[in-house]
């Protein structure tokens, strides 16, 4: 009942009448009048002259209303606030991702969702998989992006991606326009892989050994984004996957797709006990909506 003491207080210096306070908060005057007398009888002030037959704030009510000017200033900043957290324009979002996805295809995401939600800060760490999946686990960030498989207790997996991994050449280079590349097209090739503790690079060893078909491996790279920059400077040819191949369209590399497939498994790594927030959801809703724009489009070659 104190807070709307104060209300009717406020209502009654903006007024500057009880009828006006009346007509703001929606009350009769009476009931502003009651307010008014249980708010003195609170803080032990005489906060009206009620002398000449009219209210006429004391000196007193004036100090007190400055601070009830602010502590209200305060209470409605917390409800615009309260508003935009509830409609996602306001709040924090932390994401891990992976260097496949972090690198080129989250910033563009960010770009989108800021140009909509210009209040939400965004803290986004781009590790190796096996990192994302530990920063999940231990329940630090909201959601993160990783390559199947995991496994960590302490966090629930969404697959976001199911596609096959492309052979990257620089542009010009003899096996441009072909409809696919097979292990045996790349034979003598310089060729830039990802560290053997990758699963892309098990997946890869196992298809050129079924194959038959050795490599002339001549760099590791933690990155397939570095892959592309190498085969860019003319230092030899790799796989990588879509959102890294489509990151480097036009940008002097070519994506070939690439037989048998190899298919690039990425999921969604959510937190056990960390509930999404709104945020987050929104911009899960921005990645899904590219994603499938970006799959069904399909590379240009």
């Amino acid at each position: 009942m104190f807070v709307r003491q104060l209300e009717a207080f406020r209502a009654t210096m903006l007024a500057g009448t009880v009828s006006g306070a009346a007509a703001l908060m929606g009350v009769s005057q009476p009931a502003v009048s009651r307010l008014l007398g249980r708010l003195e009888k609170e803080v032990r002030i005489t906060l009206f002259d009620r002398s000449k037959g009219r209210l006429a704030p004391t000196a007193e009510a004036r100090i007190l209303y400055n601070e009830v000017e602010r502590t209200f200033v305060s209470v409605e900043k917390i409800r615009e606030i309260a508003a935009d957290i509830g409609t996602a324009r306001a709040g924090h979002l932390h994401i891990a991702a992976m260097p496949a996805i972090g690198l080129g295809f989250l910033p563009a995401a960010i770009r989108e969702f800021n140009q909509e939600h210009p209040n939400v800060t965004i803290t986004a760490e781009v590790n190796m998989s096996a990192r994302v999946e530990e920063t999940v686990a231990a329940q630090h960030v909201d959601f993160g992006i990783g390559t199947f498989p995991f496994h960590r207790t302490g966090l629930e997996t969404e697959v976001f991606c199911r596609a096959p991994e492309y052979l990257i050449v620089p542009a010009g280079h003899p096996l441009q326009g072909r409809t696919y590349a097979r292990p045996a097209d790349v034979q003598g090739m310089p060729f830039i892989v990802l560290p053997r503790d990758q699963a892309g690079r098990h997946l890869t060893d196992r298809v050129f050994e079924r194959a038959g078909i050795p490599r002339r491996i001549i760099v590791e790279t933690q990155a397939n984004a570095v892959i592309c920059d190498l085969v860019r400077h003319g230092v030899g040819v790799g796989l990588v996957d879509p959102f890294t191949a489509a990151d480097y369209a036009g940008r002097g590399v070519v994506a070939i797709p690439f037989r048998p497939r190899i298919e690039f498994l990425v999921g969604i790594l959510y937190p056990t006990h960390r509930p999404l927030s709104r945020v987050a959801r929104v911009f899960l809703s921005i990645l899904r909506k590219r994603r499938n724009v970006l799959l069904r489009a399909g590379l240009p070659r």
